[in-house]
């Protein structure tokens, strides 16, 4: 059950009508139950593991509680807890790329035994709650948080509806605390989270939805495919995943303040980033910040020794786990290490870079950087979509193969005017993000526009979405 369907919307109605009706020291058990019904729905299977998933993670922490004061044992728990978490996460989704490795192996040393493919579940949603269970589990070991004994409090956290498909990575600090103290109704964030909703899939179903065919058919076919056609999909794929990620966040942001949560946000204007390293601080920032405390930091401090050596090695194994979060291939593991060069580029560079940068205006210095970092970001972009590295190499070789400028009969653009009015739509949001950037806040001036204004705005989202919406496609983000 998508998001945006008539299924959730009939289903996030129920649920917003229940949740007001009962008193407030009840609704933490709505939100427990439609969550656990919203699992229900996508499948029976991936509710029973998710259910269990939480159950013993919940337990966990109990027993960490329990146990605060014989650290021998406490240390035990723990790490059979990062153990089973890790393990469960490896399995269901990794483990038949591990199998495939390890028979490709075999092969290529003469060895005749092969390791059998398995016919497992797709739990969709475990890279989220996955960490979300580990990050909370490492702060009641560290004692950063007491261990939660509410069952139906924990398990929300773990399967919130809104952010169970796409995250954001929430954080157990950041989200026990409001479920301990719901509010009342209150208007101005309903309003807000409609709005926020509304934008979202806007966003989603009239810019993303209408760059998926070109993108999804390019990465599917790209043997089909060279020039031209590979050459705009390389530079709007960008636009794409992020208007279908970032309209997914809004919607799940949004969905979740009518029930008085506020969630981690996981985009700040990450088209206008200067660097690498400034835009992981900008674009999905739920797990980008979760993989700095949980990771690099930790990592750093143990060899801490080595140096900068340790700031490194740091980088390197962070995203790594950061490209192999996103999926079980090897182009995601390359996806990882890409970034994870270009931090270290910047980390070794930056003297000269802000030599150089001084000496040019301020506004050129701007354009080359975000210029630098968009190219950069579809270059890393084409291993995040492409099936295989053969694909990949196939994609870069065959950009410039055949280069006409000529638009028709590549079968993959849509027709008429959608396509690029999608693009002049980006344009515009492009630019509202700019001088938002610049302290000049462009949403708050719409929302300070008479009443009239306001509603024929929100009119034309509607209007507009009802027009694509034949274009809907699920997310992107929702495979990982």
């Amino acid at each position: 059950m998508l998001l945006f369907s008539f299924n959730f919307f009939v289903f996030l109605t129920i649920a917003f009508i229940v949740y007001y009706m009962v008193g407030i020291k009840y609704r933490y058990l709505v939100l427990f139950v439609a969550s656990t019904v919203f699992v229900s729905f996508i499948s029976i299977q991936v509710a029973l593991y998710s259910v269990l998933f939480a159950t013993i993670n919940y337990f966990i922490g109990i027993l960490l509680k329990k146990n605060a004061y014989k650290p021998k044992l406490k240390n035990r728990i723990f790490w059979a807890a990062i153990v089973f978490d890790i393990g469960f996460l490896a399995f269901f989704k990794y483990i038949n790329f591990i199998f495939k490795n390890v028979n490709d192996l075999a092969g290529f040393l003469s060895i005749n035994a092969e390791l059998p493919y398995l016919n497992i579940i797709t739990l969709v949603g475990i890279s989220y709650y996955t960490f979300q269970a580990l990050g909370y589990i490492i702060r009641v070991n560290r004692g950063a948080e007491e261990a939660i004994l509410s069952y139906p409090k924990f398990a929300t956290y773990l399967l919130f509806f809104p952010k169970f498909l796409s995250g954001p990575v929430e954080r157990s600090n950041h989200f026990f605390p409001q479920i301990d103290n719901l509010k009342k109704f209150d208007q101005a964030k309903i309003t807000e989270g409609l709005r926020l909703f509304l934008w979202g899939a806007f966003k989603k179903v009239v810019i993303a939805d209408t760059l998926y065919a070109p993108v999804s058919l390019a990465y599917n076919n790209v043997h089909e495919y060279s020039g031209v056609p590979l050459v705009i999909v390389f530079i709007i794929q960008f636009i794409y995943v992020y208007c279908d990620f970032s309209g997914y966040t809004d919607m799940a942001l949004g969905a979740a303040k009518l029930f008085g949560i506020d969630l981690v946000d996981n985009f700040r204007r990450p088209f206008l980033a200067r660097n690498i390293s400034e835009f992981w601080k900008r674009w999905h920032i739920s797990l980008s910040s979760w993989c700095n405390d949980f990771i690099f930091y930790p990592f750093i401090v143990k060899f801490r020794k080595l140096g900068d050596t340790a700031a490194v090695l740091g980088i390197f194994v962070t995203f790594l786990i950061i490209g192999v979060w996103h999926g079980a291939n090897w182009t995601f593991v390359v996806l990882g290490l890409l970034h994870g060069f270009a931090i270290i580029y910047e980390f070794y560079t930056k003297r000269f870079r802000t030599r150089i940068g001084a000496k040019l205006p301020k506004f050129m210095v701007d354009i080359i950087s975000w210029g630098a970092v968009y190219v950069y970001m579809c270059v890393t972009l084409v291993f995040f979509f492409s099936k295989s590295l053969s694909d990949a190499l196939y994609y870069f070789k065959h950009m410039f193969v055949g280069f006409e400028f000529v638009f028709k009969g590549y079968g993959f653009f849509p027709e008429g005017s959608k396509f690029p009015f999608a693009l002049l739509i980006f344009a515009l949001i492009y630019i509202s993000e700019i001088i938002t950037e610049k302290k000049k806040d462009i949403p708050q001036l719409f929302f300070n526009q008479p009443k009239w204004v306001r509603w024929a705005g929100y009119y034309i989202l509607i209007l507009l979405i009802f027009i694509y919406t034949a274009e809907a496609e699920s997310f992107v983000y929702m495979e990982f």
